[in-house]
């Protein structure tokens, strides 16, 4: 007969009703889709068309965005009129399309900001267009 150590194991926990059994699909709660359902009419048109683009923007550094921004701003204002007026529409465009996208999720000073955001660039093409 093989030596005991002295040891012996621990009784065995009973394990609780809920880790026995599997819980019914009922029980369980709904998980919110990765990717919602898009809205009904032109926001459901535009979501979908911009999911691809959205997806491949959410697999690039988080720091993208502010750039490209930062980049066609300065330039828009900086290079010549035939060069820079694109580069403000542009920048009006990515602005304008990014806050229509999270319009229905941001709060009334987020709002602001979108709305102050895009004025601004605009403003500013508006000024390039006339001096």
């Amino acid at each position: 007969m093989p030596k005991s150590s002295g040891r012996r194991k621990p009784p065995a926990r009973p394990r609780s009703a809920s880790a026995r059994a599997p819980r019914s699909a009922s029980a369980r709660t709904p998980r919110p889709p990765l990717v919602p359902q898009p809205a009904p009419g032109l926001r459901g048109k535009v979501e979908r068309a911009s999911a691809p683009v959205l997806l491949w923007l959410s697999a690039r550094p988080k720091f993208l965005i502010p750039v490209l921004s930062a980049a066609l701003l300065l330039g828009g204002l900086a290079a010549p009129l035939a060069i820079g007026v694109p580069l403000l529409v542009l920048l009006l465009v990515l602005v304008g399309w990014l806050s229509y996208l999270s319009w229905p999720v941001v709060q009334g000073a987020q709002k602001a900001v979108r709305l102050a955001t895009v004025g601004l660039v605009l403003v500013a093409l508006v000024l390039r267009l006339t001096r």
